[in-house]
């Protein structure tokens, strides 16, 4: 079978707890995803399902001008009309909107888990078909798929079921999320720590290759953070009378995602020159939030701030994460750390990792010459341009660039022919 891929039809679609990122075409690496979307489900009832026109459903589309009879996902939603309905995106946005605590909705990750297949092709559905407009009949766009160290061996053959007998793809690679972040820092040796939104996940990668054993994982992420946020605001009186009403999570989750107000800072006690209280406007209202915006992440350097017990910090994950590792390869770890993730990405949290790290490695038993006195972080490559201060894409631009050298040569991913002559098993010879 002759294979005839094009870049422009490449697509990569990097999975999150809170969103994830898609994107189509690498013949230019250095772009930014063209889908974000929210991963998150909503599941109409049947009672509502025959009040609105299959636009609404899932295999309608985002603009009803643009639903054509034909459509693969409309006729599917006409002839299984009693199979739940699911919608994501801007439709579920608007279907809340309008009934408001009649729809349930749902993660179908969580904590960087899978927990509900159907709900999660659901999403990938709507990347495919409808975002990207790709006709299973003749689809023609190999897929990269990335997915956390944490999934199984099984959910790996789901994966390859749902894309080649459900989409009709042509090509499927399944990526490790470290492997593709430590990639798009350019490099093959590394500890990549990703913050993500429900867990952070320390992954030690040495010549390509992912050092299981040693993978160290804490259940404290963005989802964390915004919750901690929040109640630190609760507690705050002169937000609450500036602010006029008892704030809800998203205000605590959009100051958080503000690139001019929260920060990190080397001592959270310590404000140095920061001015206690920053005026800040939110939906039209106008309030000040107090230090509380520096404390933010300070859960992942003391769990029981969440009363995570048990939990090790970041700074303790790391170093044990290293230790674990063979005493000669330690170094390449120190030296080449790659800090992502959507919760990665705060102003001054790199600096405090660094900081922390330190007394790790200047009590080491083993230091010398040639002892790492700091540990030093990678970041995304000045020429692309477009990414370079953006570490959390680094998994999604390594994707983009493994796309581009595996679909290529035949022998690089998983095609039709090998999914049909060995089935959904293949997938643990050519992924990875």
């Amino acid at each position: 079978m002759h294979f005839s891929l094009k870049e422009e039809s490449y697509v990569v679609i990097e999975n999150g707890s809170w969103k994830i990122k898609a994107g189509i075409g690498v013949a230019d690496t250095n772009q930014l995803p063209s889908v974000l979307l929210q991963t998150e489900v909503g599941k109409i009832p049947e009672t509502e399902v025959e009040k609105h026109d299959s636009e609404m459903l899932q295999g309608g589309t985002e603009n009803p001008e643009q639903s054509t009879s034909n459509s693969p996902e409309k006729a599917t939603s006409t002839k299984n009309s009693k199979e739940p309905r699911y919608i994501c995106g801007l439709q579920l946005k608007e279907f809340k909107e309008q009934y408001k605590g009649n729809i349930v909705t749902s993660f179908p990750i969580k904590r960087g888990n899978m927990e509900n297949l159907d709900e999660l092709e659901a999403l990938w559905r709507h990347i495919l078909l409808k975002e990207f407009n790709i006709k299973r009949s003749r689809n023609e766009c190999p897929v990269i798929v990335t997915v956390p160290s944490t999934w199984t061996k099984v959910q790996y053959e789901q994966i390859a079921r749902i894309f080649f007998e459900t989409f009709n793809s042509p090509g499927l690679y399944i990526a490790n999320q470290a492997l593709m972040a430590l990639y798009g820092c350019g490099s093959l040796n590394g500890l990549v720590v990703d913050i993500g939104y429900g867990k952070t996940e320390i992954t030690p990668i040495l010549e390509c290759s992912i050092q299981h054993h040693a993978i160290q994982t804490i259940p404290i992420g963005g989802q964390d953070f915004d919750e901690y946020f929040h109640s630190l605001l609760l507690s705050d009186s002169q937000f609450i009378e500036e602010y006029g009403d008892t704030p809800d999570i998203d205000i605590a989750r959009a100051l958080k995602e503000s690139a001019d107000i929260c920060e990190v800072l080397l001592d959270a006690n310590n404000l140095e020159d920061k001015p206690a209280r920053m005026e800040v406007e939110y939906q039209g209202r106008k309030f000040t939030v107090g230090p509380e915006r520096f404390r933010v992440t300070e859960p992942i350097f003391d769990p029981m701030l969440v009363n995570k017990e048990g939990v090790l910090s970041l700074t303790e994950a790391i170093y044990l994460t290293i230790s674990s590792c063979e005493p000669d390869k330690r170094n390449l770890l120190w030296e080449n750390v790659v800090l992502t993730g959507g919760s990665s990405i705060m102003k001054g949290l790199k600096e405090r990792i660094k900081t922390d790290l330190a007394p790790y490695l200047t009590f080491s038993d083993n230091s010398g010459e040639y002892q790492v006195k700091e540990a030093k972080f990678l970041k995304i490559p000045e020429y692309f341009t477009n990414l370079k201060d953006r570490n959390d894409l680094a998994g999604f631009l390594g994707a983009s660039i493994t796309a581009k050298l595996s679909f290529p040569d035949p022998k690089g991913f998983i095609n039709k022919v090998d999914y049909n002559d060995h089935g959904p098993s293949v997938v643990h010879t050519k992924s990875y």
